[in-house]
């Protein structure tokens, strides 16, 4: 009995020792640190998922939502103002300096700028001016206007709005610049859903000049966050199949026809009804000459700054102007110089079309025609639609192309407003009234090829028709047709 029992405690023993070891060798696991002089905390629990990943050369530090706010917090004032001049805010914001974040990976120098990149895509950077000086445009939240910061903006990743998390909407993380409580700065430079940080190489310094009633100079970080797709940035692909990427050329026309760089719709279009030129200018003087008329919110004229995604080769750098509509002589590289020429000193005979008017917007006392060529100049957008009518049949989906409706209604009229809606008239008489939500957030039934509600596996867009299937749209629907963009099994 005595033997057994001995037994039993020699085993009780080993089992207490095991586990004792097991736990010390739980406790010796490295973490994910990338500096041993590091302070700054980072992921060491693998039950929380990482929300935020810092890179710099070959140093990667991971944070989690916990491991941020940890961190040393800063709290202030900040809002937007977007590109038609609505301005957002001030709101109290909390979250972590830029600068902050990056003491885990040594900092940055006068040689890096900072990529902020989302989970949608959207990329900004940020260069080391605005992140040491706040080199940003600040706007009185009250007027619009430009104004004079009243402190230092500081670049900062937000995770609490007015006391509460960042809403879905924008967060869990959202790059801010923090200002005072009666200032904004340019909501391009806001990136939602933030999940990259990367320190890399600045850009070969450029100034770009825009000259015309008010002068302004440009530099690279601000050129690219216009750039951005989802801001004013678009894309044309040339019959080499190579991607061009920039900013319509109306909208930097639009900086300096007038005093309203920002607010609004800033293109000032009785000015340039009158008529005055645009003169693009390379670094050795060559001259391409526009008119007003030509570039009124001709989204196929485009300052490019990267073509398949790289910055142009060096005989076009830093710009270039392309487009579907440009004879090849006039696609000018190494731009410098947007001069817009008034009165007497202009040289070029407005251009006139006899085309007729497709379709008419009106909005109060505004009214705007496009023809055909006007309209299939704006940004498009391609995917699938169909239809279930009333008896149950569905029609499609078969691939479209056309115009999205809040971008055609953003050139026209300058946008909506939240209460908005919108009266289509066919010239049959026949008449259909949209929501600003239906139009906005695509708020439609959405059905499968068996005519089944089914929830959408993307977002719809109400979208102006003018190709089906690759072809023109015929006279039984068109040319252009109301639509609801969906995917390829589903219709509305």
């Amino acid at each position: 009995m005595k033997n057994r029992f001995n037994k039993i405690i020699y085993l009780l023993c080993s089992l207490l020792m095991v586990g004792v070891l097991v736990i010390g060798a739980a406790g010796c696991q490295k973490t994910n640190s990338t500096s041993n002089t590091s302070t700054q905390p980072v992921t060491t629990s693998t039950s929380e998922q990482a929300a935020l990943t810092l890179v710099k050369g070959d140093q990667t530090v991971t944070y989690t939502m916990t491991s941020l706010k940890s961190l040393t917090p800063i709290t202030g004032w900040a809002g937007t103002m977007s590109s038609t001049g609505t301005i957002s805010g001030p709101y109290q914001y909390k979250g972590v300096a830029l600068g902050e974040l990056f003491k885990a990976v040594g900092g940055v120098t006068e040689e890096n700028a900072v990529r902020v990149s989302a989970k949608d895509g959207y990329a900004m950077t940020i260069s080391y001016r605005q992140l040491t000086e706040g080199n940003f445009t600040v706007i009185d939240s009250n007027t619009g206007k430009e104004v004079s910061a009243s402190s230092t903006p500081v670049v900062f990743l937000a995770y609490e709005e007015d006391g509460k998390p960042i809403s879905e909407n924008h967060g869990p993380l959202r790059l801010g610049i923090m200002t005072s409580n009666n200032q904004v700065t340019e909501g391009h430079w806001w990136v939602k859903w933030v999940q990259k940080i990367e320190v890399i190489a600045t850009q070969k310094p450029w100034t770009f000049k825009l000259e015309g009633i008010i002068n302004e100079n440009m530099d690279p970080a601000t050129f690219e966050s216009g750039s951005a797709i989802g801001c004013h940035g678009v894309k044309w692909t040339d019959d080499q199949n190579r991607v061009w990427e920039g900013i319509p050329l109306w909208y930097l026309v639009g900086r300096v026809d007038d005093t309203n760089t920002h607010k609004g719709d800033a293109f000032d279009y009785a000015a340039a009804e009158k008529g005055y030129e645009v003169h693009l200018i390379a670094k050795d003087g060559f001259t391409v000459k526009l008119t007003s008329q030509e570039v009124a919110k001709n989204n196929a004229l485009i300052v490019a700054y990267k073509r398949d995604g790289n910055p142009l080769p060096e005989n076009q750098w830093p710009l270039r102007l392309v487009g579907a509509t440009l004879e090849k002589s006039q696609m000018v590289g190494q731009i410098t110089t947007i001069k817009l020429v008034f009165g007497t000193e202009a040289t070029t005979a407005p251009t006139t079309t006899t085309e007729s008017a497709a379709i008419t917007v009106t909005k109060g006392t505004q009214t705007k025609s496009y023809t055909m060529t006007q309209l299939k100049a704006l940004t498009p957008i391609s995917g699938y639609s169909g239809t279930k009518n009333k008896a149950g049949v569905i029609t499609g989906p078969i691939p479209y192309k056309g115009v999205a409706l809040t971008d055609f209604l953003l050139n026209a009229i300058g946008g909506l407003s939240t209460g908005d809606s919108v009266k289509f008239t066919a010239k049959d008489g026949y008449a259909k009234t949209l929501t600003y939500d239906q139009i906005m957030q695509g708020t439609f039934t959405t059905y499968d090829k068996s005519g089944n509600a089914v929830n959408p596996e993307t977002k719809l867009v109400v979208f102006l028709a003018y190709e089906a299937d690759g072809k023109a749209l015929d006279e039984s629907t068109g040319p252009i047709q109301l639509a609801i963009m969906t995917c390829q099994n589903q219709v509305t």
